[in-house]
């Protein structure tokens, strides 16, 4: 009798990846239902909400969101991010996230928190969410409140995280680090820990705002070094980082732009119907029609980005940091208007992350060291 052998639930999920990958399937998607949010934050890469809450009329109506949900079934898709804004300004959100988890897609929210009400919690209880995804600003109502220039969000902020906490609903903690926050990530961090967050983590990737390219976001970046060890203060941080950089310190070096699961795996869908191939991906862009569906984009349009080739001086493919490094060509794009130019901050960032990671590895290569028994030689 032959009995299968037991696989782990990492070596699935790589088998996984790797089939979708190869067939092409539009397995893990993003939705914005909204540019709008209720919160004003001086970093959004969104732009003035004033100018958000503009577009309301041109947003996609709830019937359009679904026929949307269906063509993205259709081809495939498995999981879904539905984001903002804040998606949870939109009325029909509990229509919008009922049908999607009816169509059996598993379903991560990403929001501020401030909008849940007791039935958004009923709603996720009768129809669980893969995880609320929940942005922190601060640790204190003045800091919190200096990012998001709204007064009382503070509160709102928390009384949602404890109604999702009360009823049972997974959620997660994350913060962008800037330099009116950095003080408090230690903080924020036992705050997650207090609410009853599964997790918390840092991210120090600030952008220029999409509409007009305003750069003053930039200017509440962190420097480089002490970002890192930020982001780094977390252990959990470091060893999932040391993690990926030795499954994947063998990548090839590869000729093409974009080397990501960008129209290969991931698709971006904003709140107007236009459809790309991933979230920052803006500037490959292509409107969803009567004529022209999801199914059509992705078989064709979509697909062209992994064709782009790297110029011969772009350096990032055969960087040997870059198992350390969260850029990429749509992120270099937003930042200096060419793809296949990284900005210097991401490049430091990196080489601090990555010597981080080369100082921790060997660290832990004379732990074990030390902790290997003495073997003496065989006898003849």
């Amino acid at each position: 009798m032959t009995f299968c052998s037991a696989v782990s639930e990492a070596e699935w999920s790589a088998a996984f990846r790797r089939k979708v990958a190869d067939q092409r399937v539009p397995v893990s998607g993003f939705l914005e239902l909204t540019s709008r949010c209720n919160l004003k934050c001086l970093h959004c890469y969104l732009g003035p909400q004033e100018e958000q809450h503009k577009k309301r009329a041109q947003e996609m109506s709830t019937e359009r969101v679904f026929e949307v949900i269906d063509q993205i079934c259709a081809e495939g898709c498995l999981y879904l991010v539905i984001s903002g804004g804040d998606p949870m300004v939109r009325r029909d959100f509990p229509e919008i996230y009922k049908y999607a988890r009816e169509k059996g897609l598993i379903v991560t929210v990403f929001c501020d928190g401030i909008l849940v009400t007791d039935s958004i919690v009923e709603l996720f209880q009768e129809y669980p969410p893969f995880k609320v995804d929940i942005s922190i600003y601060g640790a204190t109502t003045e800091t919190y409140e200096s990012i998001t220039r709204v007064p009382g969000s503070f509160a709102k902020f928390l009384k949602g995280v404890k109604r999702l906490a009360d009823g049972g609903i997974s959620f997660c903690l994350k913060t962008v680090l800037m330099t009116l926050n950095k003080h408090e990530v230690q903080a924020m961090h036992a705050l997650a820990d207090k609410l009853g967050s599964t997790s918390f983590r840092v991210d120090s990737a600030i952008f220029p705002c999409l509409p007009d390219n305003n750069r003053e976001p930039l200017d509440l970046r962190v420097e480089a070094e002490e970002a890192v060890a930020l982001e780094l203060s977390d252990n959990d941080a470091l060893v999932q980082w040391i993690d990926y950089s030795e499954r994947y310190s063998d990548m090839k070096t590869d000729n093409r732009l974009y080397t990501c699961g960008a129209g290969v795996t991931n698709f971006y869908i904003d709140p107007y119907g236009n459809a790309s191939p991933c979230l920052m991906t803006t500037n490959h862009s292509f409107a969803m029609t009567a004529s022209r569906g999801f199914g059509d984009l992705w078989s064709k349009e979509l697909m062209q980005i992994q064709k782009i080739e790297a110029g011969a001086d772009y350096a990032c493919n055969s960087c040997e940091m870059k198992t350390a490094c969260t850029g990429c060509p749509a992120f270099n794009f937003q930042e200096t208007g060419h793809e296949d130019q990284a900005p210097e901050y991401l490049c430091e960032t990196t080489r601090h992350r990555w010597a981080a990671i080369q100082r921790a590895q060997a660290e832990q290569a004379q732990k074990t060291q030390l902790h290997e028994p003495n073997r003496s030689p065989s006898a003849g």
